[in-house]
Parts: structure tokens; sequence; C-alpha cells
């Protein structure tokens, strides 16, 4: 019977340690204090097709993933009009850990229809700068966008930190855009081709041929060439971008 016993209390222990316990969510304080918002969310959650009315009111809010969805909404009528609007909720969305929603934020501040204010644009470009810290989808898109110059403005150097960050993420043709940027230089910064040898290294462990071949041709360019043994023949493999859809997005 103690055998018995010590076995039973083993297998409790070992299950304890086996299963992972299940965080709390975290509402944002506006749902948390509102017991129709809660249950807004829930419904949602569970499926709900909400109306625009009720998602808008859940973004506002701060809920990310109906933030993500009433962007979605607005942008799919494909009116230039609304295009501001979806931004600062895919904004939203991002600011609340939503990344899948950074491709479509940032396609919408590269396509110059939208027509935005300053406090609002000032807005989404801080949440890019956060997301940029932690997320290489977000710092190319930023990087692209202050290399372009516009909805932000041009910032090379800025821009050109951003790529690297993307590039050292494995966006390997972030890595040609700052290669290119330092090839052909900037205003107040002239062209600094041996500047772009650590991004062309990093572009030789793409996986795409084409981006491969791109990298070489500005390698050999450049004092000594390119490398003999390219990195990815040397086993090193960087994690695939985001896809540019919401397609597939989880609560």
């Amino acid at each position: 019977m103690r055998d018995r016993r010590w076995h039973i209390c083993a297998l409790v222990a070992l299950l304890a340690v086996a299963t992972p316990a299940m965080a709390d969510v975290v509402l944002p304080p506006a749902i948390a204090a509102s017991p129709r918002l809660k249950d807004l969310r829930k419904s949602m959650l569970a499926g709900a097709d909400l109306s625009d009315r009720s998602l808008q009111q859940l973004a506002d809010a701060g809920e990310g993933l109906a933030a993500a969805r009433y962007a979605k909404r607005l942008e799919a009528r494909q009116d230039p009009a609304f295009l501001d609007d979806a931004a600062h909720y895919y904004s939203i969305a991002v600011y609340a850990d939503r990344e899948f929603a950074i491709p479509r934020l940032v396609a919408i501040l590269r396509g110059g229809e939208a027509d935005f204010g300053p406090a609002r644009l000032r807005n989404i470009q801080s949440v890019l700068e956060r997301e940029a810290n932690r997320d290489p989808v977000a710092a190319a898109g930023l990087g692209d966008l202050l290399l372009k110059g516009a909805p932000f403005g041009q910032d090379v150097p800025r821009a050109r930190d951003l790529l690297l960050v993307a590039a050292q993420g494995g966006d390997h043709k972030a890595a040609i855009r700052l290669a290119q940027s330092h090839f052909m230089g900037a205003p107040g910064l002239p062209p600094d081709p041996p500047a772009a040898r650590p991004a062309l290294e990093l572009a030789l462990e793409s996986p795409d041929p084409g981006v491969q071949s791109i990298a070489l041709t500005l390698l050999n360019q450049l004092p000594g060439g390119a490398p003999e043994v390219f990195p990815r023949q040397a086993g090193i493999v960087h994690p695939r971008p985001r896809p540019a859809t919401l397609q597939g997005a989880t609560p």
C-alpha cells in the first residue's frame, strides 16, 4: 500500500511539472472595467461576427485583435479616405502585440494614398519604432520608409541601422537594400561601397538564388571580392519573415 501511495505521489508531482501553468489574460483597463466590452470580446473570440461599431469600440479600448479586424474592414472598402483610419487601427493592433498586423500597416504607409494628420503620424511612427527593436519585419518596414522619406521624412542613418537589424534577423532583401544605399549614397552621405560588405555577406545566407546573385555581383565590385565559402554553405539559416496577410491570425 505504501509503495502504491508513493507511486501516486510521484505521478502527481510529474504531472505538476509537465503541465505548464496557464497565464492569466491581462485585459486593457477600459475593457476590464466594462462588463459590456468584456462580453463583446468574449463573443468575438468565440467566433461572432461583430458589427463595425462593436469592433471599433473594442479597438478604441485597446483590444488588438479587434483593432486588426476593424482595420481590415476599413481597408477592404478600397477608399483612400479610410486608409488613415485603417493604419491607425493597425497600429493599435501592433501596439497590443498583434505582430501579424505590421505588414498591412507598412503597406498603407508605403502606398502614399493615406492623408495623415501630424499627431496620428507621430503616434504610428512611435509604435513602429517600439516594435522595430524586437521585430525584423517592423525594422525593415520602418527602415524602408525612412530611406524613402515618406511619410515620416528622410533619416538615412536611422534607416540603415534598422535595415541592418532586419538583415541580421533574416530579411535578406533588406540586406540588399542596405547595401545598395551604401553604394548609391544619399544627400550629405557620399557613396561608400566598402561599407556595404557586412550587409552583402548577410545576403549570401539567403535561400533565394536571385538575392545571392545580386549579393555576389555587388561583392565582386569591392576590394577582396566575394568570400570563397557562402555562410549558407556552412549551414547558417535564419528564420523566414512573417507573411504579409492577416490570414491565419489567432487570438
